[in-house]
């Protein structure tokens, strides 16, 4: 007999909200169609996501898996136990984590309990040998960009992925009503300050045209790398600023949106979210950053750590403003017919059903 409501367990790995994954999975549980769904949350503990997600009623839970490389036999069937008593008291009928580790012990519940598991893949770097033994014990995957699902198309035999992009509440994240040129061209980094996110190769790029633009680079992380970026930008027009949750005034304050990493991106949220915003956005040449911007604006990917090309790039928008205005219709276009995470999360909602299904 078909249930009309199911209750659906997420995992998450980090409590606070300055990843894009989590900022995703805040976004999927607070449009997720609450007369079909009662969405529960375990996190390892209190922060910006667990907040967040208890303003809007959803019940969370503090539960933080040890890792699997320093395995512990009592902390492992502490932890397995604690999780089957959630399943249980909860009543659970699928389990959706985002993670290797959460994987692992969600797997395991998930045999003993009989419950569907749904592995979220936020990343397109491979784990090799970790990913066949992922692809073995998760009911059914779903990647946020073809270059995440890709990582596995040697062993997915069973058409067991499903591409979901992540989404972007559009109408938070709108073009300015008017558009005003600066004196100086404006460009943003918003994300985690960290060496694979390639951040010195744009201060580098726009070292070649400081006098005509500002570079403001927003965010936290590695503080010795943070250094190593404040002494490279010695006499050019760089202003750092500390992490925050809302960025969307910061985003709407500059021209051009970079994203010049080395590796790592799944599918970028500040790409998609700068993209409905109207802005020009420049990025790597990372398979991930090349399916966000798609064909029509390939104009705007350079070479990964190439900062010559990138001061190119920037170079042909200082010589014709007009490249912004006519990014602003295109790039929004794209961000509504790929991006809208009212419709992309209902498309999760059917697997969500599709699996219920099968397992009743």
């Amino acid at each position: 007999m078909k249930k009309a409501k199911y209750n659906i367990l997420f995992t998450s790995c980090f409590s606070s909200l300055r990843g894009g994954g989590q900022r995703s999975l805040y976004l999927l549980i607070k449009h997720l169609d609450k007369e079909r769904f009662t969405p529960f949350l375990i996190v390892p503990g209190r922060d910006e996501l667990s907040e967040e997600i208890t303003k809007s009623g959803v019940k969370i839970f503090v539960l933080p898996f040890p890792r699997i490389r320093s395995f512990n036999l009592f902390l492992t069937v502490s932890r397995l136990i604690n999780l089957w008593r959630i399943i249980k008291k909860e009543r659970i009928d699928l389990i959706h984590t985002e993670s290797p580790r959460e994987t692992f012990y969600a797997a395991l519940a998930g045999k003993l309990c009989r419950l569907p598991v749904i592995l979220h893949l936020r990343v397109s770097d491979s784990f090799l040998w970790l990913d066949r033994i992922l692809f073995n014990i998760a009911d059914s995957m779903i990647a946020v960009s073809q270059s995440a699902a890709n990582r596995f198309k040697l062993i997915d035999k069973k058409d067991k992925i499903r591409v979901v992009y992540n989404g972007v509440e559009l109408d938070m994240f709108r073009p300015l009503t008017k558009y005003e040129d600066n004196e100086f061209l404006r460009i943003g980094y918003f994300g985690r300050v960290e060496k694979r996110k390639g951040i010195e190769v744009l201060v580098r790029a726009v070292s070649r045209l400081s006098e005509k633009v500002e570079l403001i680079i927003m965010g936290d992380g590695d503080r010795q790398y943070l250094e190593e970026l404040k002494s490279l930008s010695v006499n050019t027009n760089v202003v750092f600023k500390d992490y925050k949750r809302d960025i969307l005034d910061d985003i709407a304050a500059v021209d051009v949106v970079v994203l010049p990493s080395f590796k790592g991106e799944g599918l970028s949220r500040i790409i998609i979210e700068s993209m409905a915003m109207g802005k020009t956005v420049i990025a790597s040449d990372l398979s991930a950053n090349k399916e966000a911007l798609g064909e029509d604006l390939k104009e705007f990917l350079f070479p990964a750590g190439d900062d010559l090309e990138l001061a190119s790039i920037i170079e042909k928008i200082i010589k014709n403003r007009q490249i912004l205005r006519d990014m602003r219709e295109k790039v929004r276009s794209r961000a509504e017919h790929f991006f809208d995470i009212k419709k992309n999360t209902k498309e999760i909602e059917k697997l969500y059903n599709s699996l219920m299904a099968v397992s009743q």
